[in-house]
């Protein structure tokens, strides 16, 4: 026998191997190796949140990334911006790449009510994600070029490991409520200011007793009546494992969210498989795929009628002494102005939309050579969008109308298939131990053809049959049409670093598109960045504190195309009749729109230096940046003279003029503040906070009537200016000046709508002194973007219990809030918010609240700094306690891992916001109509129970 020997090895952590791996566009690097700017969210982050969407999980988890969710609505969009908005007309949303398959969500509506848009990032059930990477400087972004000036989401989902086979159970059930209620008069109180506003105006009082309004004792809190308690439910199977050729995930899920507000609802049936296979050692294949069913009950702003934002202000201004029913079973309307019942606006409406969508790929992976891979992936973004709309013959806004108008029924059918393929090189040559090189070529295509076509009938007999086929005239002219683009791109990148030191990459992307004419057909899309691991060097100190510590610096350019397909042609439409030979009508076509085969896409530059540090073994790790986003061919359209036989009023077309610019900070930090030992308690912190800076800097030149050519400004809404200058959204209205008190005062002041002031009427400063308050007199008043936002998480643990603090704020914005324009006018028939009980009178004089009038003769309520406040808020975002069970008594019952918790979201919000929410926004996906609260559905304050379970 021989000699027997003891080795004893000891094994060494290398930092850099087991490091956080982040996934860039068409591979991934290590974290220490990127140069450049990168936010990672985990899976934890996101399953902590139970949400619709993985987009409302982002919110306050990234720096640079700021998320909102402007309305409550279930089932409504998510406004996502990357280092603020770099365009004033093209879709601000960042590129989404789903397991390889890019997706720019469109929020595409045919039966649009209000501004609500369905959400399509919800077909993507959050359960089934494993890490979202945020590529926000020109250089991460750049290797998508054309799709990519509003930054990259590069999510990934889960994938099965090695082992045997894991069941998973994720089931969680929540309640719903209304957050606050806003403070209405009552029945003796409108009673008594109707009464008011009538003898403001020298009108009759509306009630002869305002003491006893009505003779049934009604007094309708229309609020209690449209909103209930709600629930959201989540269920969700999933399988993974693997062996080392095979490896998979399957799930199916299914979410279901009943909204606060009356017949409004979101629910998504979900099914995921991610399959691997190893066919040989050199081939592998394998497929991403996603599919489901979403269903949206949007019926909660369905009446316009009020010359109002729908249901939801309706609850507000609808008046107390109207009953929700009369005693002969029909809907109570106002009776001085007939305007709906919020009640019967929604029982009466039904706005469903059933949307199928499948997102995937099937790929295959080649061995070339030992250090040269080849890839080729066949993807798809299939969309299928049914909407469908019923008003019934007993709504209450058409229920004195002929009965040939009465009842309406409009669809809407969308079909959308986008297929891409795409091929890629990589290689990874052995040049030694301290080059390392990582070589990337590849070939995209992408190509869609869009269908769609509505219509819509009214004149309904009764409501037995709600579709098209019951009504007994058409109305408008049925619809349908269909719009195609491609584009083919050709990339390439180079990842070098030099013993882990001296770090860089260059990247070119080259992109043809049919958006644009042959001559203006391909956009090249450079980029550039170098990374410096000082604590790498020699030189740098030993024994600190520091343990990592690298400077990164980039510059890259990307696009935007993201214009209507056919923009670049001259447009022509139907339905423009004539009369012809004999007294007959003859169809007619009529030119709309001026073509202009000169456009071209817009083009960001960014500029972008960063500092990663970690210290005291990486429990502390930090992360700053700084970044200029300048975007430069904005495609604004330009008006033109109607002598051009350009459509519209006024008639445009569509240019490349001016240019806008984002400057911003990020902060990013994560601590370990005590190291869970053997169980005991542990504590960490992840903070982030960012600001940016919006300004426009050119918009071209106008010709003004007087000939002289000035800087071009935009009156964009009623409210906002695009202006050289000043920050995108800026608004624009009239300066208040306090209230008049007297005749004298009244006499002496500026006319306003041609009319000498009353004591009680709001002034308005005359900013160009010529004795009447006018436009002219309009001015830039505020900003409803905000100077910073973030967010900070505390995870607290002990045994197996859990603890989950997520706060997250937006601060230094302002909100312009339209309900109390409307609910604060005492000019009109609808209820009002307490506060006008204060308003101006002889013996009131110490208000800011002028005086009630009936019909506003002097514009008291026209848009002002008046109605701006202060939109800053903190919220308790999410508070999750949580305990896993032992396993020595889950094992019992056959479970791996078992855990309970309880959730609650939107607990307490801090803010002097007087409105419902401060995280609103009326007209959500616009560059420059945003900020503005004007009947947006709710925030709901959510408690949630569930458990998380492995088999």
């Amino acid at each position: 026998m021989g000699t027997t020997r003891t080795f004893e090895v000891r094994l060494k952590d290398d930092q850099q191997s087991v490091g956080e791996v982040v996934v860039v566009g068409y591979g991934t690097q290590n974290r220490q190796e990127v140069t450049t700017a990168v936010t990672s969210v985990g899976a934890a982050a996101i399953e902590r949140q139970p949400v619709a969407g993985f987009d409302q999980a982002l919110q306050g988890q990234a720096p640079g990334v700021q998320v909102t969710a402007p309305t409550g609505a279930p089932g409504a969009g998510i406004n996502v911006r990357v280092r603020g908005n770099a365009s004033l007309n093209l879709n601000g949303s960042p590129l989404y790449v789903v397991d390889g398959v890019p997706i720019i969500p469109g929020y595409n509506q045919e039966v649009a009510v209000g501004n609500q848009r369905l959400n399509p990032l919800n077909a993507i059930n959050p359960n089934d994600i494993e890490s979202i990477d945020v590529l926000k400087d020109g250089a991460a972004a750049a290797i998508y070029g054309v799709r990519a000036a509003n930054g990259v989401v590069v999510i990934t989902t889960k994938h099965g490991k090695v082992g045997q086979t894991q069941v998973g159970l994720n089931v969680y059930y929540g309640r719903q409520y209304l957050r606050k209620k806003l403070d209405v008069l009552n029945a003796q109180q409108f009673a008594q200011e109707f009464n008011a506003i009538q003898a403001g105006a020298g009108l009759p009082p509306g009630y002869t007793d305002p003491n006893n309004p009505s003779p049934t004792n009604t007094n309708t809190d229309w609020q209690d009546a449209v909103y209930r308690p709600g629930y959201q439910q989540n269920y969700q199977l999933s399988l993974s494992g693997g062996t080392e050729k095979t490896r998979y995930y399957i799930s199916g899920g299914y979410f279901n969210q009943q909204g606060i507000s009356l017949n409004s609802g979101f629910d998504r049936y979900s099914f995921k498989l991610n399959l691997s296979e190893e066919l040989s050692s050199r081939f592998r294949m394998g497929t991403n795929l996603n599919l489901s069913r979403t269903h949206t009950n949007g019926s909660v702003r369905s009446e316009l009628a009020l010359g109002n934002s729908g249901t939801v202000l309706g609850a507000l201004s609808q008046i107390p002494t109207v009953p929700i029913l009369n005693p002969n079973g029909t809907y109570g309307v106002n009776p001085f102005n007939q305007s709906d019942n919020p009640v019967g606006d929604l029982l009466e409406t039904s706005n469903l939309a059933n949307v199928y969508q499948v997102v995937g790929n099937i790929y295959g992976e080649y061995d070339v050579l030992k250090n040269l891979k080849a890839r080729t992936s066949v993807g798809i973004d299939f969309t299928s969008q049914n909407e469908n709309q019923y008003i019934s013959t007993n709504y209450p806004g058409t229920s004195n109308a002929d009965a040939s108008v009465r009842g309406r029924a409009q669809v809407g059918n969308t079909l959308v298939p986008i297929w891409l393929l795409e091929n890629t090189l990589t290689y990874n040559p052995n040049l030694g131990d301290q080059h390392h090189l990582t070589l990337l070529a590849g070939q995209s295509m992408q190509a869609s053809d869009r269908i769609t076509s509505g219509a819509t009938t009214q004149g309904f007999p009764n409501n037995g049959t709600p579709y098209l086929s019951g009504g007994s005239a058409v109305v408008g002219i049925p619809y349908s049409y269909e719009e195609q683009w491609s584009l083919v791109s050709y990339f390439a990148r180079a990842t070098y670093d030099y013993n882990g030191r001296y770090l860089a990459q260059v990247s070119m992307r080259a992109d043809g598109t049919s958006r644009f004419s042959t001559q203006n057909r391909f956009g090249y899309f450079p980029a550039v960045s170098l990374g410096w691991n000082l604590a790498k060097e020699s030189f740098f100190p030993q024994g600190t504190p520091i343990s990592t510590a690298k400077l990164r610096a980039s510059f890259g350019a990307n696009g935007n195309q993201e214009i209507y397909p056919y923009q670049r042609y001259t447009r022509y439409s139907t339905g423009n009749n004539y009369q012809g030979t004999g007294g007959a009508i003859a169809g007619g076509i009529t030119q709309t729109d001026i073509g202009n085969d000169k456009l071209k896409w817009e083009t960001t530059y960014q500029y972008d230096a960063g500092l990663d540090l970690g210290a005291f073994n990486n429990r502390l790790t930090f992360t700053f940046d700084a970044y200029i986003k300048h975007t430069k061919d904005l495609l604004l359209y330009v008006p033109i003279p109607l002598s051009t036989g350009a459509g519209g009023n006024p008639s445009t077309v569509l240019q490349n003029v001016g240019s806008i610019e984002n400057r911003g900070l990020e902060f990013g930090l994560v601590t370990t503040n005590v190291e869970s030992k053997d169980n005991g308690f542990g504590w960490n912190t992840s903070f982030n906070i960012s600001a940016n800076r919006n300004k426009v800097l050119d918009l071209g030149q106008q010709v003004g009537s007087d000939g002289v050519s000035t800087n071009r400004t935009i009156l964009s809404t009623g409210y906002s200016i695009s202006q050289v200058g000043q920050p995108l959204g800026a608004f624009y209205g009239y300066v208040t000046q306090g209230i008049i008190q007297t005749a004298a005062e009244g006499k002496a002041a500026p006319t306003q709508n041609g009319n000498k002031l009353s004591p009680g009427d709001q002034r308005f400063a005359d900013l160009n002194g010529d004795g009447v308050i006018d436009p002219k007199d309009q001015t830039v008043i505020g900003n409803p973007n905000p100077k910073w936002f973030g967010g900070v998480t505390n995870n607290f643990s002990y045994k197996g219990l859990e603890l989950s603090v997520f706060f997250q704020g937006s601060f230094g914005n302002q909100i312009y809030n339209q309900n109390r324009q409307i609910l604060e006018s005492q000019s009109d028939p609808l209820n009002q918010l307490t506060t006008v009980l204060n308003h101006w009178t002889p013996t009131n004089t110490n208000t800011d609240i002028p005086r009630p009038v009936r019909n506003d003769p002097n514009g008291n309520n026209r848009f002002s700094n008046r109605w701006l406040e202060d939109g800053s808020y903190v919220r308790l975002k999410n508070l999750t306690l949580a305990y896993n069970v032992p396993a020595a008594f889950s094992s019992h019952a056959a479970i791996k891992n078992l855990r309970v918790y309880l959730t609650a979201q939107n607990l307490i919000t801090w803010t002097k916001y007087t409105g419902y929410d401060p995280e609103v926004s009326a007209d959500p996906f616009s560059s420059t109509g945003f900020g503005r609260d004007y009947g947006v559905y709710p925030q709901a304050r959510t408690y949630t129970v569930g458990l998380n379970a492995n088999f």
